[in-house]
């Protein structure tokens, strides 16, 4: 089961998210979970985010995007 994870956004969100989704189809889970409660997520949750996901200095950060991506395939996780 899927948390409704839209549900609770303030309308800028909404519009935000709705943009994404016109551009790209559909927006990534981590946008949605940061999105979700940005004093609990978005405050804490993106700076550990980006640091391990741009810490790795032998790969390029294409490198580290698609390897992500990859593994969120192995999960069967929509990235």
């Amino acid at each position: 089961m899927r948390l409704p994870l839209d549900a609770h956004l303030r309308p800028i969100q909404k519009l935000a998210l709705w943009a994404f989704t016109a551009v790209f189809g559909s927006a990534p889970s981590p946008v949605l979970i940061a999105s979700y409660n940005k004093s609990f997520f978005g405050n804490g949750w993106a700076p550990c985010m980006k640091k391990g996901m741009r810490s790795a200095t032998e790969w390029s950060v294409g490198e580290v995007e698609l390897f992500a991506a990859f593994v969120s395939r192995l999960n069967s996780c929509g990235y």
